[in-house]
């Protein structure tokens, strides 16, 4: 039974591998809203399980311009995109502008950022519902608030983030083009910190 799980896992890490930004993005995100003194809105937090959480984090610069992409179209004030390694038991949240940066160092306290404070290492925690809603929930209740620098801003965003394409010899590929998010050949994707 062991093997056969483990089997399962493989086939389902190897199949995430393949998805496209979106998909890895919107498959398993959900939306929590939240009403308090200091803070009003939506935060997004989507999941990726996989046994190989380096074969994701590395397409960082395609995933964040993404979840940037998604959080305006959905209208969210955060989104977070945690990479979970489901054999090491141990997390990585995706970090995508000043409000995710700000409300995670809020969430989980001590936990590194890289240098571009575009990752945080959540060490063993690794599921949403218990690790990491509550501690964004403790945060945004405590007093949290977004920060006053949020980033570069365009007029017409939603015209800039491109169009979706679907393949169509995979209709669960989707890709996003024309976006002026992607990043350019050689440039980082980074994250200002106040």
């Amino acid at each position: 039974i062991q093997f056969l799980a483990s089997q399962q896992f493989k086939a389902k890490s190897k199949e995430l591998a393949g998805l496209s930004a979106h998909g890895l993005v919107n498959g398993d995100q959900k939306c929590f809203s939240f009403a308090t003194e200091t803070f009003t809105g939506d935060v997004g937090f989507a999941v990726v399980e996989t046994t190989d959480d380096a074969v994701i984090i590395d397409r960082l610069d395609e995933l964040l311009p993404e979840i940037v992409a998604c959080k305006m179209e959905k209208n969210l004030s955060a989104l977070f995109l945690a990479v979970v390694n489901i054999v090491e038991l141990k997390g990585t949240l995706l970090l995508c502008g000043p409000s995710e940066l700000s409300l995670a160092k809020a969430a989980f306290p001590g936990c590194e950022v890289n240098d571009a404070n575009t990752m945080m290492d959540l060490g063993s925690r690794v599921s949403r519902k218990k690790d990491y809603i509550p501690e964004i929930t403790k945060a945004i209740k405590a007093g949290w608030k977004k920060p006053l620098k949020r980033g570069v801003s365009v007029v017409d965003m939603m015209e800039a983030l491109g169009k979706l394409e679907v393949d169509p010899t995979d209709y669960q590929r989707i890709t996003r083009r024309g976006s002026v998010l992607a990043v350019k050949v050689g440039q980082r994707f980074t994250v200002d910190d106040d």
